[in-house]
């Protein structure tokens, strides 16, 4: 990557990237470990 101004202050959205994906990979497994537990249940209970 190329470095444009190293003396940049402030928030940087790049240092955001892993925690978000942390966070969508916390929210998506979830979901997906619900619907497969309902499907191996047979029921629509949560």
């Amino acid at each position: 990557m190329i470095k444009v101004s190293s003396k940049r202050k402030g928030m940087k959205f790049e240092d955001l990237a892993v925690p978000i994906a942390f966070i969508n990979g916390l929210f998506f497994g979830g979901y997906a470990l619900r619907k497969i537990r309902q499907y191996w249940e047979g029921g629509p209970r949560d």
